[in-house]
């Protein structure tokens, strides 16, 4: 069997990272920069390196409440080891939690015209990803973030225009305002990072990751096993 790859080799003096020696790597000392070079296969500029790094901290961890926190939490409170527990959290990851990102990428990577493409995805009743939230109804603070660092780095981008042209051709058609997420931010950046929408994917889970760990070490050193739903909060239909 013949084994290619492009991304890394093991030689005698030193480890080669898309080209790149990683004792290089290790004396520039980003970790961010890092991940940004053997996913997309170049080093980001210097506006890129500091935008992908504050999309890296700003998907860290949501809070003990979603979907993979709590999975994480569960397996680790029957007894199971950390790689498990973060596993069984890495795999509560899907298309409604931390899968939007690519899911949004595909999508507004088709848009032409905000209008139109509103128009028949209301009218076709087809789910538009990367808007709307539970908590944030008005803005996504995340958002709000990111886009000003954007604009601080002078970051143009046809995608992140087309994004905030969706959210206003929404609030125009549904008369209420749905706005734009982190999720559908981040698609629009990486989308004009060059980034594929499955390695989309594959950013939020490596952001997401120490949040899991997180998680699951606090709750073997915090908790008592084994975490059950109270019966009073289950309603039996």
């Amino acid at each position: 069997m013949e084994y290619k790859t492009s991304i890394s080799k093991m030689t005698k003096k030193d480890h080669i990272i898309r080209g790149q020696k990683l004792s290089d790597l290790v004396k520039a000392g980003s970790f961010s920069d890092s991940v940004y070079l053997i996913l997309r296969g170049k080093k980001p500029s210097k506006k890129e390196s500091r935008i992908f790094e504050a999309m890296l901290t700003i998907s860290i961890d949501h809070g003990m409440g979603t979907s993979s926190s709590l999975t994480s939490r569960f397996v680790m409170s029957t007894g199971n080891s950390l790689n498990t527990a973060v596993g069984a959290g890495i795999l509560a990851l899907g298309d409604q939690h931390g899968g939007a990102i690519e899911k949004a990428m595909d999508q507004l990577a088709t848009v032409d015209d905000a209008e139109s493409f509103v128009e028949k995805a209301v009218k076709d009743k087809e789910v538009i990803y990367g808007f709307g939230h539970k908590v944030y109804k008005d803005e996504d603070p995340r958002v709000k973030q990111l886009s000003a660092i954007c604009e601080e780095e002078k970051f143009d981008s046809m995608f992140i225009d087309e994004a905030f042209a969706i959210e206003k051709a929404l609030e125009e058609k549904k008369g209420k305002k749905i706005c734009l997420n982190v999720d559908g931010f981040m698609a629009a950046v990486l989308l004009e990072m060059g980034f594929s929408a499955e390695a989309g994917r594959g950013v939020f889970i490596i952001a997401r990751t120490p949040g899991l760990v997180a998680q699951a070490v606090e709750e073997k050193e915090n908790e008592k096993p084994v975490r059950r739903v109270n019966e009073e909060d289950i309603e039996y239909s």
